[in-house]
């Protein structure tokens, strides 16, 4: 047990330094010794009175809440992240393109990214992790967070189209530098994933890249989306072919990596590495749990201090 406020048992020997005020006599006063020996007892009286065991143990206790004792329990370890990623996912109609096989079924792009991303955000607990969305344009469906599983959940509720047909990757990049750079993580992450060419939005790739220098954000890029050779025609309207150029600038200018994958089982051991490169490092701050006990002396206090209320008031009902 430890006080938070140990100084304040110097007001201890107050009780003792406080005395009755000394009564003085008028002039006209009649001096008599019998009325001077009781006036002696009668302040006697009062000092014990004052000092009596009760009032004595009342002020200790009084003390002792004023010092606030604590019970201070053993440290717990308090896991703090040291990682923030943001997932910059593409969402362009060519993510429509049914040439990806998960759970040996046929698929589409967008179902084998969100089998294999949720996979990756369940195995990030205590991470902080965002989502942005990009087609034509880029928007935020998650800002960051320690909640996993939210971010999971918004994940399964993407459908291509929903932020436009094109494919906007610098929005993408530019939203999420946005997004990450105020972050107090030692290690800001993102990772972009986009099945084809930069073709649309308002920020250019390359003042992302600056944006994201400027922030000490890593970028690991993937170019998902099968061979041309085993494209359909809906998707050969929909894409021009993953734009390696633009991914590959990106992630060297950063210092983060660029990836090409044809597949979901691909895509799914690109996630496995970047999970063992980008481990969840953690700092532990210890904390430790602080009981109150001001409480327990000061219920002592108000019963010693009641005790002779409620003796006087039995006698008087005798």
């Amino acid at each position: 047990m430890s006080f938070a406020w140990p100084w304040l048992v110097f007001i201890l020997p107050l009780l003792w330094l406080v005395v009755p005020s000394k009564q003085t006599l008028s002039s006209g006063s009649i001096r008599h010794p019998y009325l001077s020996t009781l006036t002696t007892l009668q302040r006697k009286n009062r000092r014990v009175q004052r000092r009596s065991p009760l009032i004595v143990l009342s002020w200790l206790c009084l003390v002792l809440a004023l010092m606030r004792p604590q019970w201070i329990g053993e440290p717990i370890d308090n896991a703090l992240t040291g990682r923030s990623i943001f997932l910059s996912v593409d969402l362009s109609e060519s993510m429509l393109t049914e040439d990806m096989q998960w759970n040996g079924q046929r698929t589409y792009r967008y179902r084998a990214v969100q089998e294999v991303v949720g996979e990756f955000v369940q195995h990030r607990q205590g991470d902080f992790l965002g989502l942005v969305v990009f087609g034509s344009f880029a928007a935020v469906q998650s800002p960051l967070t320690a909640d996993t599983q939210a971010v999971h959940r918004l994940l399964f509720d993407l459908i291509p189209g929903m932020a436009g047909k094109s494919t906007a990757i610098g929005d993408g990049l530019a939203q999420s530098v946005k997004q990450l750079r105020d972050s107090k993580s030692n290690d800001k992450i993102i990772i972009l994933l986009s099945d084809g060419e930069n073709n649309a939005g308002s920020v250019e790739p390359e003042d992302a890249i600056i944006a994201a220098q400027k922030s000490g954000i890593r970028v690991y890029t993937i170019g998902f989306g099968g061979d041309v050779s085993n494209r359909s025609l809906f998707s050969l309207m929909n894409s021009s072919g993953v734009d390696e150029a633009t991914l590959t600038d990106i992630a060297v200018k950063t210092g983060g990596q660029y990836f090409r994958t044809r597949s979901a089982s691909q895509l799914q051991q690109v996630f496995e590495k970047i999970n063992q490169l980008e481990t969840s490092e953690k700092e532990f701050d210890n904390l430790r749990l602080v009981r109150e006990l001001y409480w327990l002396p000061l219920s002592l206090c108000l019963i010693f201090l009641a005790t002779p209320l409620v003796v006087r008031h039995v006698r008087e009902k005798r």
